[in-house]
């Protein structure tokens, strides 16, 4: 026997709940049987409500066990649910299985927008305004509205089709789930029905509630119909018109203006206008026989509207009025000329003059006679036929209408004599520019009278243009501005005189207006301009030109009521170039300079990289909605692309539209640097802006980048025109070239340092130059010029010096000792010799610059003189030690190479100037070949004592001995022992010095900074200055060293 035990327990939870279908208030749901407990299930509990109620108050379905499919309805559309369920037997309820969320579908909205408002705005447009359904009524997510509207409806079209006629705008929702909207290019003065209806993805909702609002009132848009024009005579006329047409009326008609003008007025002055509230007016006291230009407009409380086409009437004709003016003069003793004007009002077509004369003998009248002339007669002879009598005339113009008044009678009385007259007439011309004018200046008169012309007073002077006829009649051809004023024409005679004046006005284009821009916009110029002469006939309007840069000309005209204008549908951030004209009815005006004006706008503005770009792998998306248009909207993108560091540009699209609010550049390479170009244009220009980034690795990473400037504008650029690299590249090579500059310039003072240096080497050693110190303390100290280039064109060993004492140098010896110091340089073993101001030794020569110590005359009182500054050849001194030849002589030292030599020879000159000029070198040249026979026959002698120089003798010599060939052993030598303890071949060497005379020194003149000022002797010296013409006294002389 067997037994079973059946353990019984309360079912598991239902699992896999699925949805099957799904509406939008009603759905399916199904599910798997689960384990029941050893316990048939006897139901099952479906609970749901919104997900943002409570499960407490959860509605709930009861089916029975043995179903697995239930329906749910009763639900709101598009609204979230949460499902569960449990199933249930006769042991208890399972647990709850897990929820399910459902959303039900969307419906059209069940409820009609709320709170519609409409408001008429102006004569074209309505603003509507209204507010969301309830929220219960929404049925879906709102996406939009349509407002409908259409002009009213009979009753009976609203009933066949409510919705008919209406036109739709969508408008898209607002953040607050409203809306409003303007309604444009509506009619004028029109009532309109509105309606608002809400959408969703399923479409929309039930309508609002009409609401009829009507457009503002505007001027009439339509002239009044069928205008006519009847005359009712000479000076009245008759006008008719109908209303205009409804639909142009665009509100009520309040009344209406006629316009009238006559045709030879128009456009110089302003019209006549009559108002009228009927459709009729009676136009009265117009001028006879005239045409008329009459338009008619109607208007509202708003303005006026539209004109009618002009039409014409003509007044009927009348009689015409007299003659402006007669005249009636002798031209001679028997004949007598009557001239006139035609009627100032010919009021019709003029038929013919009657001309009217009467003669007077004796005080009684003997009758009248008339004759009638032609329509175009303006003169008219007649017979004197009594010498004695009086004539009288007088005249008359008639047209069909009959005769009109008659002239004032003008009287002629006997007379033998024919005084000058004018048979022609004053008068005022008005002529437009360009036209000829005839002035006749007829004359009559015997003797014949002299005719004289002026012009404002001035007599006039005749040219190509102005003409005088033998008949005295004046000629103007192509009438100028200038050519307006008076013009006079007088005769005389010897029995009288006579004038008579023209005065012209010339009409001629307007000048040009002064043209201003007051303000720009992005699209538009506000211009104003101001007129200056209108030329004489009123302005009828102007015409703007304008162009942008690479644009063509165009133009726009507008009317003369009106002094500004805005000129719109202008391109953003360009610059125009403008000019206006005036007209008037002589002809169109120069233009004003042309006025240069930019509209605003900027060109598109680049935004930062973390707002353009985001990549991944292997695509980057460019957000180009990012990007500021500066004011202007862009026209389109240009998008480029490269690897990083390669030269070539990829062009990825070269006009996307500022509508794509993203673009993506695919097919890249993962981990790659690349750079990305971007160009936006709009019409102020374009903007280029070059982003860097790194595509992601495979795995999603980022590499490193090495490049620093994630944004950089137009970074393909050569380095050149980098200023940022520029710059820096720019200082360093300045500051390169001012190290070397500095560097040169220490090098050059340091060379010049060595050479002053090496100059002032060469001094006597310590007791050789107190000695000479104590000798010559008491000495007068000068400075004498020299030039060491002389020596060697004169020849050496000479026994001239008459090159002695000339400088050319530009520099001062600054310190001068009481002694002479002199550079030595090292020469080959050779007799000693002296030629001019060289001194050659065995193993130095003397060059440079000399001070002497002169014997003081007995009547030198005064104090010493301070030392005297020597001018210095520019020529450095040579360097003792740069010789390349040694001294034959091994045991010579520096010291005892070096020589100081004390010379007292008086100074004849100082050239305070530095140098002498040409002239004064060519003198002295002339000077010298002039005395060169007699330096040829003389000879030079001179004794010195053995102990001190000062102990010197001087023996009188004609002046400039003769200039010899300066051999060694030569008669007229004196021998001069060197102290060096050296000697040469000869031991002795040679001078030979200019001789001076006893009184030399006058001749001495130092500078007046270096001589005392008590010296009074110094004060009667000559001129420091040597003179070409004087001559030179030399004396020998010899001293030992």
């Amino acid at each position: 026997m067997s037994i079973q035990l059946i353990v019984q327990e309360v079912p598991e939870q239902p699992k896999n709940l699925r949805i099957n279908s799904q509406q939008s208030r009603s759905l399916q749901l199904t599910w798997s049987q689960p384990f029941a407990g050893n316990s048939p299930i006897e139901q099952y509990h479906i609970y749901y409500k919104q997900i943002s109620d409570i499960w407490q108050n959860a509605e709930h379905i009861d089916i029975g066990g043995a179903q697995t499919v239930v329906n749910i309805q009763q639900l709101r559309p598009a609204k979230a649910y949460h499902i569960r369920m449990s199933a249930e037997n006769k042991l208890g309820a399972s647990e709850y299985s897990e929820v399910v969320q459902v959303t039900t579908l969307e419906e059209v909205p069940s409820g009609p927008p709320l709170q519609v408002r409409a408001e008429a705005k102006s004569s074209t447009e309505i603003s509507v305004t209204w507010d969301a359904p309830e929220r219960d009524h929404w049925n879906g997510i709102l996406l939009g509205y349509y407002v409908g509207y259409q002009m009213s409806l009979t009753p009976e079209d609203k009933e066949v089709n409510p919705t008919q006629g209406f036109s739709f705008k969508t408008v898209e929702v607002r953040s607050h789930f409203g809306g409003e909207t303007v309604l444009t290019n509506l009619n004028k003065f029109t009532q309109y029905h509105v309606i608002v209806q809400a959408y969703t993805s399923q479409g929309s909702g039930p309508p609002s509630k009409e609401i009829a609002v009507q457009t503002m009132e505007d001027v009439p848009s339509s002239p009044p119909e069928s205008p006519q024009c009847d005359v009712l005579g000479s000076t009245s006329i008759y006008i008719t018109w109908s209303p205009p047409d409804i639909d142009g009326q665009n509100g009520k008609i309040k009344g209406y203006k006629v316009f009238y003008i006559s045709v030879d007025e128009l456009y110089e002055t302003e019209p006549e206008v009559v108002k009228s509230t009927n459709q009729y007016v009676t136009i009265e006291n117009l001028r006879k026989y005239t045409n008329y230009t009459v338009w008619v407009l109607a208007y509202t409380k708003v303005g006026d509207g539209m004109k009618t086409k002009p039409f014409y009437c003509r007044t009927h004709e009348d009689v015409p009025s007299a003659p402006q003016a007669i005249k009636a003069i002798p031209a001679s003793s028997t004949k007598i000329i009557i001239s006139w004007l035609p009627p100032d009002l010919p009021n019709g077509d003029i038929t013919g003059y009657t001309f009217y004369m009467s003669m007077l003998e004796g005080g009684r009248e003997e009758g009248t006679h008339k004759r009638l002339l032609g329509p175009y007669v303006e003169m008219h002879e007649t017979v004197r036929t009594q010498e004695s009598a009086t004539y009288q005339f007088w005249l008359t113009a008639s047209t069909k209408m009959g005769e009109g008044e008659k002239t004032q009678v003008v009287t002629v009385p006997p007379n033998n004599k024919v005084p000058a007259r004018i048979v022609s007439f004053s008068q005022r011309i008005v002529t437009p520019w360009k036209e000829h004018l005839e002035l006749p200046c007829r004359k009559v008169g015997a003797p014949a009278p002299v005719t004289i012309w002026r012009q404002d007073g001035h007599n006039m002077e005749t040219s190509a243009r102005k003409t005088i006829a033998k008949n005295g009649t004046l000629y103007l051809r192509e009438c100028q501005a200038s050519d307006a004023g008076n013009y006079t024409c007088s005769v005389e005679n010897t029995w009288g005189k006579d004038e008579i004046v023209y005065n012209i006005v010339v009409k001629v284009p307007p000048e040009a207006p002064n043209l201003t821009v007051v303000s720009s916009y992005t699209d538009s110029l506000h211009l104003e301009w101001l007129d200056n002469s209108h030329g004489g006939s009123p302005i009828l309007g102007y015409v703007i030109n304008y162009k942008r840069d690479n644009g063509d000309w165009e133009e726009l005209q507008v009317d003369a009521k009106t002094n500004s204008h805005l000129l719109s549908n202008l391109w953003c951030g360009t610059r125009y170039q403008l000019y206006i004209t005036a007209y008037n009815k002589i002809g169109t005006g120069l233009p004003c300079d042309i006025v240069n004006s930019y509209t605003k706008g900027n060109s598109p503005v680049q935004p930062k990289h973390s707002q353009m770009i985001t990549n991944n792998s292997t695509s980057v998306t460019c957000w180009l909605d990012s990007w500021g248009d500066g004011g202007c909207g862009i026209l389109y993108f240009m998008i480029e692309s490269r690897v990083y560091g390669r030269s070539t540009w990829n062009v990825v699209s070269n006009h996307i539209p500022p509508t794509e609010r993203i673009y993506t550049v695919s097919d890249l390479v993962p981990g790659t640097k690349y750079q990305l170009k971007v160009t936006a244009h709009n019409n102020a220009g374009s903007t280029t802006a070059v982003y860097n980034f790194t595509t992601l690795s495979p795995q999603g990473v980022l590499y490193n980048s090495d490049h620093s400037t994630p944004v950089s504008h137009l970074s393909d650029l050569p380095f050149y025109a980098n200023f940022k690299l520029l710059l820096p590249i720019c200082i360093s090579l300045l500051m390169l070239l001012a190290l070397v500059a500095a560097a040169l310039f220490l090098r050059k003072r340091k060379l010049s340092n060595q050479a002053r240096l090496a100059s002032s080497s060469m001094s006597e050693s310590p007791s050789l130059a107190n000695l000479q110190n104590k000798q010559n303390r008491d000495q007068q100290y000068l400075a004498v010029r020299c030039n060491p280039t002389n020596s060697a064109p004169r020849g050496s060993n000479s026994n001239d010096s008459g090159s002695f004492g000339k400088a050319e140098g530009n520099e001062y010896i600054e310190d001068i000792c009481p002694y002479a110091t002199f550079q030595l340089n090292k020469q080959t073993y050779s007799e000693s010799s002296y030629s001019g101001n060289v001194y050659s030794g065995p193993y130095h020569s003397v060059r440079g610059s000399f001070v002497y110590h002169d014997v003081k005359p007995e009547s030198y009182h005064s104090k010493e003189p301070e030392y005297t500054k020597v001018r210095r050849k520019v020529g450095r001194l040579r360097d003792p030690h740069s010789e390349s030849q040694e001294s034959d002589n091994p045991g010579s030292t520096d010291s005892e190479v070096r020589k100081i030599l004390t010379l007292h020879i008086p100074i004849t000159e100082y050239d305070t100037l530095g140098s002498e000029s040409d002239n004064d070198v060519s003198a002295r040249a002339l000077n010298s070949a002039k005395y060169r026979a007699q330096r040829d026959t003389q000879d030079e002698t001179s004794s010195s004592s053995e102990t001190t120089p000062t102990s010197m003798t001087r023996k009188s010599k004609p002046p400039f001995a003769a200039r010899k060939s300066g051999k060694p052993g030569t008669g007229g030598k004196r021998h001069v022992r060197s102290s060096s303890g050296y000697s040469s071949h000869n031991e002795e060497t040679t001078f030979s010095i200019s001789n001076y005379p006893p009184n030399y020194q006058d001749h001495i003149n130092p500078p007046a900074r270096f001589s005392d000022a008590n010296d009074k002797t110094a004060k009667t010296q000559t001129s420091p200055r040597m003179r070409a013409n004087q001559k030179l006294q030399r004396e020998a002389f010899q001293i030992n060293v």
